[in-house]
This record gives C-alpha cells, structure tokens and sequence, in this order.
C-alpha cells in the first residue's frame, strides 16, 4: 500500500508535471467556483430587490397620503445591475396585503422605476421614491400599502414583507365629500362669438348642500389639475353667483381665436373643494374664434434691384385649418385695416404655400409692407392683424437721378450759406431736406450714420434755403439736398436717400467763417530819422487771407475808436515777420508822440473787434534838428570866439593869434553823437560826449595857412547837422562878437562883459568897434579880402530883435 500510495503520487506530480496545461485548467477553476456560487445565489434570492423601509403619512389639510421607500441597500453589482432595471407597483386596499389578495387591490401608481437610466450603481442604491396619494371623498377608515416589485424578466416580488414593501400597520385616511359642482360643459356659438358655461349644482346632486352658497368661473390656457392649481395661471371670469345661476355666457366682443380651458367652484364661507373631482373643470379646451381664421409666424421679405422681384417667405408659420385661403397683401403704409385704399390684395393662395415672389412696377421707391393672412371657407377674414406674419422692405425700381436733384449750390457770405438747387419736375408733393456736415462729403453712408445734420425741410418751389451760421465758426461744409416725395407710393411720401455726387451733394466744400481773426501779439514801433516808422509784427498761419489794418492815434485818450486814424494795410504772409513803414505826421522842427495799433479784417468779412486791438508803446517821432554852439578858448581857457550851428553853415575864424586852443561845444539835450574830419587828418573822429567837458585841441600857427573841420552832429531819434569851421592865422582879424541862443544856456565871456548890460551901452560899444575898424582900414592901405567869421545873418537879426526889445 505504501508503495501503491508513493507510486500514485509520484504519478500524479509527474503528470503535473508533465502537463502544464492541466494545471492551469485546474487553477482557474478554482476561482470560479465562488463566483457560481454567487450566481446561484442570486438566482435564488430574488426578494433582494423587494421595496425597503415603506412608510405612510396622512396630510389631513390636503386629504393626501404620501408614500415613502427606498432601494436595497447592498453593495452587489450583480443585484444593482438588476435593479435598475426594475419597476415598483404601489397598492393600496382596506386588509392586508399578500401574494394571493394584492390584484384585487387598488393600484395607485404602475411602472415605478426603481433607478434612472443614468444613474450610478451607488445613486441607485441610494435612490427614495415618494408618491403622494389624494385620498378618495367621503372616505374615512384605515388601509394599507404595499409596494410590488417587477424584475426585468417579469418575476415578480410580491412578498409584502411588513416595514419593508408592507405597512406594518395601516394608516387612518379620511376625504372629505365633493363640494364642487357637477359636469360642467362648454359650447362656443361662432355666429354670435358667445362661449356657453353650464354645470349641475352640488345642491342638486347631495342633498346634504343648502343652497347656501355662491359660485365662480375661472379660465386658463391649459388644463387643470389637483397638483397644479395652486400654481395656475388662471382668471376669474365670473364671481359670487348665486347657487340658482348654472348657465354662464361669455360674449366676446374683442377679436379672440384660441383654446381656452374653464373651472367651475363653489365657495361655502369662503373654502373651495379644488380637487376637481366631479367634473368640474374641462379636461379639454374650446377652441373660441370670432376672427374667421388665423395664421402666426414671420414674414421675410427681400427685394432684388437687379430683378426687381421681392420674394416674401413665411415659412413656419402656424395656420388655423389647412383648408382655409391665404391672402397676400401689400401697401406702401403699415396696414392696420384691409379695406384701406392704399392697401391692394396681390395673391391668393393655398394655406399650405409659404413663399410668393412679387414683381414690383417701374418708377417705384419707398417702403413697402406686405402681410399674409388666412381666410376660411365662408370667406371670413383674419380679424387679428398684428399677430398675422408682416414684413416693410424697402423697393427702388427708379432709373438714376430720377429721385434727386441735379444743380446743387452753395455760397457763403456775410455770415450766411444760401443753398441753392431747382426741383425735381412731376412732383408737386415733394419736399426737400437740407443737411450739412462739416467732416466730410455726404453719402448714403452719411445719412444712415446720423453723422451729417438736417437742418431744415423746405417745401417744392422755394429752391433756396439759408443757412446762419453761428457766430465764432470757422470750419469747411459740405451740404447735400435729398427729396420726400411719392414714387409709386399713392399718396404717401418717403424720404429717398439716394446720393449723388456733385448732383445732390457738394463734391468740395465751402468755407464759413464767422470767426473774427486774433490779433498779432505785439506790435512794435521804431522811429527813422527820414521821417518814417517802421511797424513790425509777426503773421499768424491760421490767418490765411487776412489783411491787417494799422491805426495811429495822436491822442492820450485811446478808448474813443474815433480817434485813430488808417495809416495803412498788409495781407498775412504765413508766421513770417510783417513790416510797415508810416510817414510821420510830424512838421519840420516838431516832435509827435504818437501810438500804433493793429486790427484785421479776413476774407469773410470778419473784423476784430475794437477792444481786441493790439497797441503799441508811444513812439517818439523827432523832426528837431539838433543845435551846436562851437566855443573856441586859448590856451588859458579864455573864450576866444563862439557861435550857435544849425546845420549847413560854413564859418571862419580868422586871424588868430598862434596859440593853442581848445574847440567845446554846448549842445541839445538829445544829441547822442559828434563826428568831425580835421582838414590835416584823412579819418573822422568821434568826440567822446562822457567826458565832462569834451573837447577839441588844436594848435594855430603861422607856419599853418588854415585849419579846417567838418562837423557832423546827431541826436537820439536820427536828426542831423553837418557844419564846417575854418581857424587861421593869416586872415584880416575881425572883431567877433559872441551870440548865443536864448534856448541854450551858456556861462557868459568874462572879457565882453555881462548880458545883462544896458541897451545904451551895448550900442555905444558896437559904434566903438566900428570906429576902430573903418581906422584900421585907412593905416593899411588898400582893402583885404572881406573879412570871415562874423555872426550870421540869422545872428544879426536876432540881435536886432534883441536891441529893439
């Protein structure tokens, strides 16, 4: 046996050896042997997906019982998998529930899922199922619920185990009796558009109702129900009739066409039994239509320019009867009633066509609207118009320029556009709008932006329009002028928008300004010595064609506009520096203070205003030659000689004694420069005026015949004399008598005395000197050249002058 036993087994791990295949066979069957016993398992334990804790509640309030279970509760996909495709059955029956008595029993609810289709197997597991029962009226005693389970296979689970697919025990329920009326009808009367509402009272029905109560009407689109009334919309169409009304009329006078749903309640003290058990509410609606026929929806209509065709297209719409007629209409006004005279009929059709193609006549323009409605069998038209599809598209079947004007004009002047064009011919009705834009040329574009401004509608025949332009403007324009007129459109008129340029619309625009010019920012004012001022002042590039206008005022007072005087005027060249030279208005020998200013006038017109003037400082305008006085003093600054210059003259002082002399000067106030050329020197010199008493040395000697200087002297504003003074020392002495000016101040000769003297002895003086002179001649014999040096003759008189006085 030991061997036996040894042999076998050695057989055995040899064939396993041997066979690898046998051995996996082996394994693998191993492991299936827990999942058949699974199987089996579930084969045999259907009850698994019997219905899971049922639990009952009565609402005394709304006489419902609700019901409540769940789905088992495991973690076997093979059980979930079938239960989602399981269906629960609720029951309910006044004994308890068990597989032999529960198709006797009342089914309240059928084809219950127990999971959704999407549901996960963990959603499923967890899934509760709520029904809500409305209990029977006149009911009032105890029931019980049960829930059948029905597999996908068709097994069914009806095993009603207590707290699970059973009540353990049944519930108390209790329904009131029906208080609502009985039977309620309805007939709509098309010939008179009356909807009839009749009913049987709950007083005639149970006879436990008194009269004793009142009774309400209410409509509402679609039906009604226990669940939903609370949460319908509905209307109350009639109230508080007395329980003896059981016939209603509703006349309606409005155009209606729908189907309508009505309730009928009975209120006791003010509670209404809306659980709508009796009969009460129409569990279809009446169809109320007084509007003949009807047909909703869209309209698209599209018209082609090149075809002239529009092509209307209502697809979609909702007709009332496939028998009934279509009509096409179309008017060049919204239409709101058929029988208007604008308004043509242009098709009849099918009701089930939902497209028509319209040619429209030549010479047209305008919006056109179209609208489709339905007729019925006895020809009686769609009442309801707005709700009938109904489309405006806009139809231009003119040739060019044949809705526009062709002359278009404008000028500006005087701070005012005329716009200027001749109507278009045939049509009397027209009107013309005039816009403006001062962005651009107005186009098509333009005009449907909004961007350029109307600014005015003028009727046929005027042919003008002007246009103010506000004060302070300076910008270009551009106008355009469109018609209002019918064109195919009876006797309604459209604005046509066509554009064309130079035609209707400015191709260049037109400049309006009524922008005064600004000022130059200074002006500035500079004297010459020929008698003229030169104004200067810097151009502005924004005043291209101004003319600056130049004023001179001679007054202090420079608020009277009155008191300057046009000297002249310059048209604006750029930013570039503007000059002006003005003739003074001074005399010879005067001096004149006058003050410049610069206004403008541009080539509109516009002026700047008075106040606006830009002045200038005063300018000093100096025609007063200056004045010389040329004192000679030896060289111990002893006056020799003296004399006043005023230009001009040529003066000698002769036989002088050889000595060095010194040549100074009184001078006017404003002479700012002395130039002299010495006869012995080739260059001018210039004496230097800041010393405190210029001067002029020269030495006077035999060995010298003459000495000659040229002086030239000048002041601040320009003015100049030139003199010349000839010194010698061989020349006939001649007295010389010293004159000064009354207007120069001078310190007096302490060898001729004091000016103060006495007329008598000035004059006993002079025939002295006289005397000594006609002695000298006689001594020397023959006459010597005339004698140099003496006064002037404008001197002399002033000396007379001097004596008389």
């Amino acid at each position: 046996m030991e061997n036996s036993h040894k042999a076998g087994s050695f057989r055995f791990v040899e064939g396993v050896t041997m066979t690898k295949q046998s051995i996996s066979i082996f394994l693998v069957f191993l492991l299936i042997i827990p999942l058949l016993s699974v199987v089996s398992a579930d084969e045999s334990e259907g009850p698994a997906l019997e219905a899971k804790n049922l639990t009952a509640v009565f609402d005394l309030d709304n006489e419902t019982t609700t019901l409540s279970w769940e789905n088992i509760d495991t973690n076997d996909f093979m059980i979930l998998d079938d239960l989602k495709l399981t269906n629960y059955s609720l029951y309910r029956s006044d004994e308890p529930l068990n597989s032999s008595n529960y198709m006797n029993a009342q089914l309240i609810q059928d084809n219950i899922q127990a999971c959704l289709a999407l549901d996960t197997l963990s959603e499923c597991k967890e899934r509760t199922h709520t029904v809500t029962h409305a209990v029977p009226p006149s009911t009032n005693g105890s029931f019980y619920y049960g829930v059948v389970s029905t597999l996908q296979n068709g097994t069914i689970i009806s095993n009603f185990t207590e707290g699970n697919a059973a009540l353990a025990q049944p519930i108390h329920e209790f329904g009131s009796s029906i208080a609502s009326p009985y039977a309620l009808q309805a007939f709509y009367d098309v010939s008179n558009a009356t909807t009839t509402l009749t009913w049987i009272d709950i007083s005639m029905v149970d006879s436990s109702f008194s009269t004793i109560h009142t009774t309400s009407i209410w409509s509402h689109a679609v039906a009604a129900t226990p669940s939903n009334w609370d949460s319908l919309a509905k209307t109350e169409v009639a109230v508080n009739l007395s329980s003896a009304i059981t016939q209603f009329d509703i006349v309606h006078q409005q155009p209606v066409s729908h189907t309508i749903f009505y309730t009928v309640l009975h209120s006791f003290d003010g509670e209404s039994d809306t659980r709508l058990l009796s009969g009460n509410t129409l569990s279809e609606g009446i169809v109320e239509d007084n509007t003949g026929s009807s047909i909703t929806g869209t309209l698209v209509a599209s018209f082609d320019s090149s075809t002239s065709i529009t092509s209307l297209n209502w697809n979609g719409s909702i007709i009332e009867d496939a028998n009934h007629t279509l009509h096409v209409w179309r008017s060049p006004s919204a239409i709101v009633d058929l029988s208007s005279n604008s308004v043509t009929e242009i098709a009849q059709l099918s009701a089930t066509a939902i497209q028509y193609n319209y040619t429209v006549e030549s010479s047209y323009s305008g919006q056109t609207y179209y609208l489709v409605t339905l007729s019925d069998q006895l020809g009686n038209q769609q009442s309801n118009l707005a709700s009938a599809p109904n489309s405006v598209v806009v139809e231009n079947t003119l040739i060019p320029e044949e809705n526009i004007i062709d002359d278009i004009s404008a000028s500006f002047e005087d701070g005012t556009t005329q716009i200027t064009w001749t109507d278009i011919a045939g049509h009397p009705e027209a009107q013309y709008q005039i816009w403006r834009s001062s962005v651009g040329r107005i186009n098509s574009t333009i005009l449907s932006s909004n961007t350029a401004d109307l600014l005015a509608v003028v009727d046929s025949g005027q042919e003008q329009y002007n246009n103010i332009i506000a004060e302070g403007t300076s910008e270009n324009a551009w106008y355009a002028v469109t018609v209002i007129a019918s064109f195919g459109t009876q006797d309604v008129t459209y604005a046509q928008t066509t554009i064309i340029m130079s035609y209707n619309s400015m191709m260049l625009p037109i400049v309006e300004d009524t922008a005064a010019p600004n000022a130059p920012e200074s002006l500035d004012a500079d004297y010459s010595a020929d008698g003229t001022t030169q104004l200067r002042w810097a151009g502005s590039a924004d005043e291209d064609g101004t003319t600056w206008m130049l004023y001179r005022n001679m007054n202090t007072d420079f608020t009277d506009e009155s008191d300057w005087v046009f000297v002249g005027e310059m048209p604006n060249v750029g930013v570039s520096l503007h000059t002006l030279d003005v003739q003074t208005v001074a005399m010879q020998g005067e001096v004149v203070n006058p003050v410049y200013a610069i206004g403008g006038i541009d080539a509109y017109g516009n002026s700047i205003e008075f106040s606006q003037w830009k002045l200038s400082n005063s300018v000093k305008e100096d025609r007063q030659n200056p004045q010389a006085q040329l004192k000679l003093f030896d060289s111990s600054q002893s006056l020799e000689t003296s004399r006043w210059f005023t230009g001009g003259e040529s003066s000698s002082f002769s036989n002088l004694e050889p000595d060095t002399y010194s040549i100074q000067f009184t001078l006017s106030n404003d002479v700012v420069s002395v130039t002299y050329l010495e006869s012995t020197q080739s260059q001018s010199q210039v004496l230097d005026l800041s010393e405190t008493t210029p001067s002029i040395n020269i030495a006077i000697s035999d060995a010298i015949e003459n000495i000659t200087f040229t002086f030239t002297v000048t002041d601040a504003s320009g003015n100049s004399i030139t003199f010349d003074a000839l010194f010698c020392t061989t020349c006939l002495i001649q007295p010389q008598v010293i004159i000064e000016q009354v207007e120069v101040t001078d310190d007096v000769d302490d060898k001729k005395g004091d000016d103060s003297d006495s007329m008598e002895s000035l004059l006993i003086g002079v025939c002295a000197l006289l005397g000594v002179l006609v002695l000298l001649l006689l001594v020397r014999g023959s006459p010597k050249k005339a004698p140099r040096g003496l006064p002037t003759a404008e001197e002399d008189q002033w000396l007379a002058n001097y004596v008389n006085e």
